[in-house]
């Protein structure tokens, strides 16, 4: 088996090395163009609808929100100064008051209050946030740059959300209207009040962000980008000889195997940070063979974790259940399972289907080795209980849509996801919340009515010992029930030319980088 398996992934391996080239930039003489290579697409950029490291990177250039990440510190933006009553009800922010939308308008309380409207009617990813602590009366223009929000209960992490709430130029969005709040126009169209504004827009190939020179909140390095060009590069080979021939200056997804060749060569470095990105195999629990328990827990005693370490290319962390131990509220101890094709057969044997005889698919990102070779240990696992894995390639873009109802959604996916603020609640509410359902986040179509019982309950406590009470018992119902493979949390690695100044790690956003805060020196 072990040579079988080594056989797959070196063919999978292989696969990578062809190098696309990089498309021409635009940039002119003196210009600071910034080429990124990027592993995923940025399909949808309404801040009401998108939601992943791609989309968030575009989303942080394109809009500004009351509070933004820098660093390990989130930080006030469009606001100025903000009051918050005893119980974590009643916030009340004062806005800046020189903010001004792409075409000259204010940004004032009045379009904070429509994009916030709009992201709960709407009723997407990002909304999970503000699930059961808010409504259509929550946030109210107290005058024009004085906001109020009024939650339905009391939420202390209110303000961690805030980042993800990105401020939409109503007059743009009303325009645009149509028969869907503006969905349709806003998932190519910005209509922010952001750093940069869109240039060239082709999915699949290149985004290009162009710097607006007199940014309202200026600029936090010695200089700035006039620009940035997110270039899609699907594999390690590609974004490494991107790098290194200097047709790009960052590589967020370059292979760890990679890191000693990309340190070595003269102008040139790897940052690496640890951090709470999680890779989990999403079961559909309301599949033909997945909404059988037993074949579930089957399918997570079959994968083989102690090679996951050694085969993958970046140093990774295997997850003790739910949540990394390095996160907050996260349970040690848990019975999560091992590597163990005798128990796997054992609960098979108490499912409908005892000798196996199915096939599953397993769904992962296109070009991906981080995904597919987990695909293939798990393959080799299965084929031990007589069960067929199909690898099943996809753009991210197509397994998002995927994830939106039961009925399409896969048997198993591969899906990284990452915390959004610093809170159980941003681990395990979009993940295991039966009302998140349609979101790749909840791509297992996991219900336990305890467990949502327990999650609302928790949300809207201000004790947090209370909280972290009952964040544990979901953890152990969710253990339970088996909704999900836990992999691993993986170090972050990002190669970059020692000419981008400016970058400093963040973990809310490990994958990328923060655009308007890097500058270009010497690049040559």
């Amino acid at each position: 088996m072990k040579n079988r398996l080594l056989s797959l992934i070196v063919i999978a391996l292989i696969a990578f090395l062809v190098v696309v080239p990089v498309p021409a930039t635009v940039a002119q003489e003196g210009e600071q163009i910034l080429l990124y290579g990027g592993n995923q697409d940025i399909d949808n950029i309404d801040p009401a609808v998108g939601e992943n490291y791609s989309i968030n990177a575009a989303l942080r250039s394109l809009y500004d929100a009351l509070f933004i990440y820098r660093g390990n510190d989130i930080e006030p933006h469009l606001v100025e100064s903000w009051e918050v009553n005893e119980d974590s009800t009643v916030w009340t922010f004062h806005l800046v008051q020189n903010a001004v939308f792409h075409d000259g308008s204010p940004v004032n309380a009045d379009a904070v209050v429509y994009s916030f409207n709009r992201i709960l009617e709407i009723n997407g990813p990002p909304n999970y946030r503000w699930s059961g602590i808010a409504d259509e009366n929550t946030a109210q223009a107290i005058d024009e740059y004085t906001v109020q929000f009024t939650l339905t209960q009391p939420f202390a992490p209110f303000i961690g959300t805030l980042p993800q709430l990105f401020v939409v130029n109503p007059a743009i969005v009303e325009a645009n209207r149509g028969d869907d709040f503006g969905q349709s126009y806003l998932r190519e169209h910005e209509a922010g009040s952001g750093p940069f504004t869109q240039g060239r827009w082709e999915i699949g190939n290149l985004y290009e962000f162009n710097a607006v020179e007199d940014y309202w909140a200026g600029w936090r390095g010695d200089d700035h980008l006039d620009g940035f060009v997110w270039i899609i590069q699907r594999d390690p080979a590609t974004q490494l000889n991107s790098l290194l021939s200097g047709e790009t200056q960052i590589a967020d997804t370059i292979a760890a195997s990679d890191a000693d060749q990309v340190e070595a060569a003269d102008g040139y470095r790897i940052e690496i940070n640890g951090g709470f990105f999680t890779n989990t195999l999403k079961m559909n629990n309301q599949g033909e063979y997945t909404s059988d328990i037993n074949v579930r827990r089957a399918i997570a005693y079959a994968m083989n974790y102690d090679a996951l370490p050694e085969v993958q290319d970046i140093p990774i962390q295997i997850l003790p259940g739910p949540m990394p131990l390095n996160f907050p509220g996260a349970v040690e101890g848990l019975d999560v399972p091992t590597y163990d094709l005798d128990r796997a057969r054992e609960y098979l044997a108490q499912s409908p289907w005892p000798d196996g005889g199915f096939e599953l698919d397993y769904v992962y990102v296109t070009d991906f080795p981080r995904e597919e070779i987990p695909g293939l240990l798990l393959l080799e696992g299965l084929a031990e209980l007589n069960i067929t894995l199909n690898m099943v390639p996809m753009l991210w873009p197509d397994m998002v849509a995927s994830c939106a109802d039961p009925s399409t959604g896969p048997d198993i996916i591969n899906i990284y996801t990452l915390p959004a603020y610093l809170d159980p609640d941003a681990f395990l509410y979009n993940q295991y919340h039966s009302g998140q359902w349609g979101s790749f986040n909840s791509c297992s179509f996991y219900r336990n009515e305890e467990v949502d019982r327990l999650l609302d309950e928790a949300r809207v406590l201000s004790d947090m010992d209370q909280r972290l009470e009952l964040y544990a018992q979901a953890q152990e119902l969710i253990v339970e029930d088996q909704p999900s493979v836990w992999m691993y949390t993986e170090d972050q690695l990002i190669a970059m030319n020692e000419c981008v100044q400016g970058y400093v790690y963040s973990p809310m956003y490990p994958v990328t980088v923060l655009f308007q805060d890097l500058w270009l020196e010497g690049c040559g």
